[in-house]
């Protein structure tokens, strides 16, 4: 007879019991020692109807469930907007993710950082792409202002085994439990907003905020293996979907302006007539020009006109003629008024080459404040204009606002990084380790130095 496996609680409580082969688990009533033991578990609020109007598997992102969809083909007409997104996803990566642990250094008063190397935690890294799946976070948390870890246990739940992610354009979060006060499922699906149920995958959510008191109820769920762990920048109203902190730059209507011009100035070039001269010529000319005007053919006309056209343009237009004179000759009448005599006004271009510039740079530099990126860091600062970020200060300006953008980096990763304090508990690593990000920060224009940021 195989003997039973138990698995007990932190107090001595049976959680789980199961046998090699057997059909059948037990689970104990108490599975949520941790949350009990701290008191009770975390109750909300009933979750904003607004938000949850239309819902039926899912809460809809946006009126039509189509938000990122629009978002993202609004961002990539934007040369500003897309390359300020792509760099702040690249600050957010700095370089080197490490583990380390703290020090308190008595004689000066300090905390010192120690790095330290975790094998388990560097295998979980080794069983996927992890670079590309830091990427994927950091790209969508720049884009949306949250993001979708997948966590995958091993065979026996013990312990989490590796990490993946999914793109939040293709997530929708189900709606609150009011039993829990969390959100109970993320379903995926590259369709929406017209996935239905069944092609979607569904995955249970671990809560990016109650997670602590999760983990010995999700050990205990043999059934799931994959789990989102959804992060998301707290937002001050919604409770599902957080508006990302430069989308008032759309809701403004700067991205409308932005990139509407190059369409309206590229629509001008294609469509408008660039007339240069109005020459005007008295049919008296051709009369005296040619003795027989009034008995040829309008066809002969018309080919002699055209040729009078071709010898105009000839002699004004093209580089070659720049500056050349054009002469013409007239009689005078009996009334001594010129008979003949040719008229060439100069057309004056209402729509100049600068059109709109100004206001193209204005939406520009309004997208990359709501980004919260100087425009000098994207070289605006060489254009001068009250518009363009001013002078560049021989290059210390992009420097210095690289640095502040990166010094304000800590409270991003800490929510981003989030999943890693989740790892540690289920895991059973060091409570005190934390994952830091190294970045480089550039002295001078010729020296660099590493420098470290703290991530969780």
């Amino acid at each position: 007879m195989s003997k039973s496996v138990i698995k007990r609680g932190t107090g001595g409580e049976p959680l789980l019991v199961y046998r090699s082969g057997a059909q059948a688990v037990i689970t104990g009533v108490n599975s949520s020692a941790k949350a009990s033991s701290s008191g009770g578990t975390y109750k909300s609020g009933k979750a904003s109807e607004e938000e949850e109007q239309g819902k039926n598997k899912w809460i809809l992102w946006g009126a039509s469930d189509n938000f990122p969809k629009e978002i993202i083909q609004l961002i990539r007409k934007s040369t500003v907007g897309r390359s300020a997104l792509h760099l702040f996803t690249k600050a957010l990566y700095g370089q080197r993710l490490f583990t380390y642990t703290e020090q308190f250094d008595e004689k000066t008063g300090q905390v010192k950082i120690k790095k330290v190397f975790v094998q388990e935690w560097q295998d979980i890294l080794n069983r996927s792409n992890f670079n590309k799946v830091r990427v994927g976070l950091l790209q969508d948390y720049a884009f949306f202002g949250w993001c979708v870890p997948e966590l995958i246990f091993n065979g026996n739940k013990e312990k989490i085994w590796s990490i993946n992610y999914h793109k939040v354009s293709h997530c929708r979060l189900a709606p609150i439990d009011e039993k829990s006060g969390c959100i109970p499922f993320v379903y995926v699906s590259g369709n929406f907003p017209a996935a239905k149920v069944s092609e979607c995958l569904e995955l249970p959510v671990i809560d990016d905020l109650q997670f602590p008191s999760q983990v010995e109820s999700i050990k205990s769920n043999l059934k799931d293996f994959k789990y989102a762990f959804p992060i998301r920048w707290p937002d001050p109203l919604n409770d599902y979907y957080p508006v990302v902190y430069w989308d008032s730059a759309r809701a403004s209507g700067w991205l409308d302006i932005a990139t509407s011009i190059p369409a309206y100035k590229k629509a001008l070039f294609k469509n408008q007539m660039s007339l240069k001269y109005d020459i005007q010529i008295p049919m008296e000319y051709f009369k005296l020009r040619y003795e027989n005007w009034n008995t040829l053919s309008e066809d002969k006309q018309d080919t002699l006109i055209d040729e009078l056209y071709d010898e105009i343009l000839d002699c004004l237009t093209g580089a070659e003629n720049a500056q050349k004179a054009l002469m013409s000759f007239y009689s005078t009448g009996k009334d001594g008024k010129p008979v003949g005599q040719w008229v060439i006004k100069v057309i004056d271009d209402k729509m100049r080459n600068d059109a709109y510039l100004p206001d193209a740079a204005a939406a520009n530099s309004e997208i990359l404040f709501s980004m919260l990126v100087n425009p000098a860091t994207t070289g605006q600062g060489n254009t001068g204009g009250t518009s363009s970020g001013g002078a560049n200060n021989g290059g210390s300006n992009i420097r210095e606002s690289l640095e502040v953008m990166r010094s304000m980096l800590k409270v991003d990763r800490d929510i981003i990084y989030s999943f890693f304090d989740f790892i540690k508990l289920c895991n059973g690593l060091d409570p005190n380790l934390k994952l830091g990000v190294e970045d480089t920060a550039l002295a001078t224009l010729d020296t660099g130095a590493s420098i470290f940021t703290e991530a969780s």
